[in-house]
């Protein structure tokens, strides 16, 4: 709820709109650009809940914005990940379909995130990512060094890794699937906080704020091209 505050002090008019529980929403103007924002809380079973919501009061595009955790030598703490698609072990997408379908960003989005980025020059890459709905094991770490310890999690990382993923968060893959099955555009644009290759964390360093920053562009930009398309096909 607290990357609210951040997404809306970068626009104009604030409007703050309803707090219940995990979700708390608010709209306003970037750039001359009306968008609203809304959390989520932590993984997809309540993002579910939000994005049926949201679709039934005609919520198109979305962009999640959030934090990850880097398996990639390709990417840094501070750098952002734009991922194209990602490996489901949510659980919420199961309910929905079956495991070989897949889960994949709208590549609009994707680009306009791409875009955006170029656009306020920040470091970002594209990827492929794992979703697990787990911090610790299903992250691959322990919960206790003598303790539970399956041995599946003893490989996954470097199963991941050899797979040439990316990053891990817990939300993007169920995100996907259930905006997708929804009809809408999703994508993820996710801040690097820590670097799993070496076991490294950083400080936050305006990432957060930055990653806000570029979804909003990221919106104005698809608005932008919404329009052109609309104007084209009159």
């Amino acid at each position: 709820p607290e990357r609210v505050n951040i997404i809306s002090s970068l626009w104009e008019q604030a409007v703050p709109l309803a707090y219940n529980r995990e979700f708390r929403s608010a709209k306003g103007f970037y750039k001359d650009t009306e968008m609203a924002c809304v959390s989520t809380g932590i993984g997809t079973t309540s993002a579910e809940i939000c994005i049926h919501e949201l679709n039934n009061i005609g919520v198109h595009t979305a962009i999640r914005i959030g934090t990850t955790g880097c398996i990639s030598p390709r990417f840094q703490t501070g750098d952002f990940i734009i991922p194209v698609a990602a490996i489901r072990a949510d659980g919420t997408s199961d309910c929905y379909i079956q495991k070989s379908f897949p889960a994949v960003a709208n590549i609009d989005v994707v680009n306009a995130l791409g875009e955006a980025c170029e656009r306020l020059g920040f470091h970002y890459g594209y990827g492929i990512m794992y979703s697990p709905s787990s911090l610790y094991i299903g992250q691959g770490r322990k919960i206790k060094e003598q303790g539970y310890w399956p041995s599946q999690a003893e490989h996954l990382l470097q199963d991941l890794i050899q797979a040439k993923v990316t990053n891990i968060d817990t939300d993007s893959a169920g995100q996907f699937i259930v905006g997708y099955l929804h009809d809408m555009r999703m994508g993820s644009i996710l801040s690097v906080l820590t670097d799993r290759l070496h076991d490294t964390w950083a400080p936050d360093n305006q990432g957060e704020r930055h990653a806000c920053q570029a979804a909003c562009e990221a919106v104005r930009i698809l608005m932008e091209r919404d329009k052109t398309i609309s104007k084209l096909r009159r």
